[in-house]
């Protein structure tokens, strides 16, 4: 997959092809399912009691049918940003150089098997300060915390003698590279523009109906929006990496959503959720019917 895998190709080959790929997603999948329950029972996401949150990530996951064979870091980067966002959510004015300190450690670890996952650190920092818990010494956590990963590894590739492999490593992260020419299959372009619709449809509604939930909870939803915006905008620059980043913006995804279709009853919410599910049934036919000619080129 080239440098701008990082480590992901170091893992063993049966984590990254066949069958042993396909239990591996399916595991990573499972686990940011129980995840993001966890994560709405933490921060009381839905003022009713309710598992629509990890349904709808389900749903997204089970419709996004390239993520069922591990054949890129997503999956990993997602688990990764759900465990992430448990210490980062309990920043919310309280500046804690400790919860910073592991919410940039784990995004920081993430980032190994796929350096430019780091462009998502001032985002993070933007959420803290939105948050109103971003200090000087949370500043300073944030930054120790991102390089320790990457202190350990320069320190082994000394001792192993691959110093040049962590230096081109680290200039992934800087490497913007271009894409011209880059042919994306029709599914994936379906695939986006059914994922954003969804974050979209979610939004609006959250933003019409966010009087009813409490401040807290109003913070942590419009940080979810700003992290899935920064995502739409970083995939829309870099295509290539569009199954790569796209499982974290399922995340955000999934959580809007669910939290329209679980506390929204109106008849256009109705109407809304069955066209909705009859494209999901649309997207998923044309993943499988689609063949690899029927293309979209960008220039």
């Amino acid at each position: 997959m080239g440098l701008d895998y990082g480590l992901w190709s170091s893992l063993p080959s049966f984590l990254r092809e066949g069958w042993g790929a396909f239990w591996f997603s399916f595991g990573c999948a499972g686990l940011a399912v129980y995840l993001l329950a966890e994560l709405n029972n933490t921060n009381v996401l839905l003022r009713v009691s309710a598992r629509t949150l990890s349904a709808a990530m389900a749903l997204l996951l089970a419709v996004s049918v390239p993520c069922h064979q591990a054949q890129g870091p997503g999956c990993v980067l997602m688990v990764c940003s759900l465990l992430s966002f448990f210490p980062l959510f309990t920043t919310y004015q309280l500046a804690s150089p400790m919860h910073t300190f592991v919410a940039y450690l784990l995004l920081s670890a993430a980032s190994l098997v796929f350096p430019k996952l780091l462009w998502l650190v001032p985002i993070y920092l933007h959420i803290q300060g939105y948050f109103r818990a971003l200090s000087f010494r949370c500043f300073l956590a944030s930054i120790m915390a991102t390089v320790l990963p990457y202190w350990f590894y320069g320190g082994v590739a000394v001792l192993t003698g691959t110093l040049d492999g962590f230096v081109s490593h680290v200039m992934t992260v800087v490497n913007v590279s271009g894409y011209e020419g880059l042919s994306l299959d029709g599914r994936d372009v379906l695939m986006f523009i059914f994922v954003v619709l969804t974050f979209i449809l979610g939004s609006v509604d959250f933003y019409v109906n966010q009087y009813l939930d409490k401040t807290r909870v109003r913070i942590i939803y419009n940080a979810l929006i700003i992290h899935g915006i920064a995502l739409i905008v970083v995939i829309l620059l870099q295509p290539q990496y569009f199954w790569t980043f796209l499982p974290i913006l399922l995340v955000d995804t999934a959580v809007l959503f669910g939290h329209f279709f679980t506390l929204t009853h109106t008849r256009f919410s109705h109407i809304s959720c069955i066209v909705w599910a009859l494209l999901a049934v649309v997207v998923v036919a044309a993943q499988y019917l689609c063949n690899e000619h029927l293309g979209f080129v960008l220039f």
